[in-house]
């Protein structure tokens, strides 16, 4: 049986429960058989990345030691540069051949994917992975997109290029919403692992 390898990208600025509830849902559910996570080094979004990757990785390391089949891969943050998924990817190919790869996005990512640089070649490479949120009805799926999606695990992981949704319970919060939290001083109990808050306490990080 070909072994399946998830990717998990982003900034984690800074990792919360929303990173890691859902890498243990995935985890869970026996699909995957593991896990990387690759922090950017700068975001492809133009995102501003508020704290030095040395921080990022190592509140990564503290909040994924509990998760079992998941690993950290430092190929953005060595390359120093602007993260683009593609040439992510293309690496991941090259080193594992014979995987098949699922990349984990939310449901966001989904609707705004076809402005991803070279989104169609990265389908050449993987297939999505998505879990599914709680967005604006407004929002409209890309036609072509919405043809790639599978009703299945073994229609998913029958080569790359396909969609598939997964409905989930998963607490819905985002990195920003953290950072304006800790800056204000208020209550993070449940959104962010306790380890973590007080690495970012005794480092004194997202500090107006």
């Amino acid at each position: 049986m070909i072994k399946r390898l998830g990717i998990f990208g982003g900034a984690f600025d800074p990792v919360h429960k929303g990173h890691t509830q859902s890498l243990k849902y995935i985890s869970d559910l026996k699909i995957i058989d593991e896990i990387e996570v690759i922090p950017n080094y700068l975001s492809p979004h133009n995102k501003d990345i508020k704290i030095d990757e040395k921080h990022r990785l190592k509140m990564l390391e503290i909040a994924l030691k509990q998760l079992e089949n998941i690993k950290l891969n430092e190929f953005e943050l060595n390359n120093k540069t602007k993260s683009y998924t593609f040439e992510t990817l293309k690496y991941l190919k090259d080193v594992h051949p014979e995987k098949h790869l699922s990349l984990i996005i939310g449901l966001d990512s989904l609707y705004s994917f076809t402005t991803w640089k070279n989104w169609e070649n990265i389908l050449s490479l993987c297939s999505l992975l998505v879990l599914e949120r709680k967005l604006n009805d407004s929002f409209e799926l890309n036609k072509e997109l919405e043809s790639k999606i599978s009703s299945n695990f073994d229609d998913f992981f029958s080569g790359h290029g396909k969609i598939l949704i997964l409905k989930n319970d998963l607490i819905n919060i985002s990195s920003t919403e953290v950072r304006l939290k800790l800056m204000n001083n208020k209550n993070l109990t449940g959104l962010v692992d306790d380890e973590v808050l007080e690495y970012i306490s005794k480092k004194s990080l997202y500090k107006i």
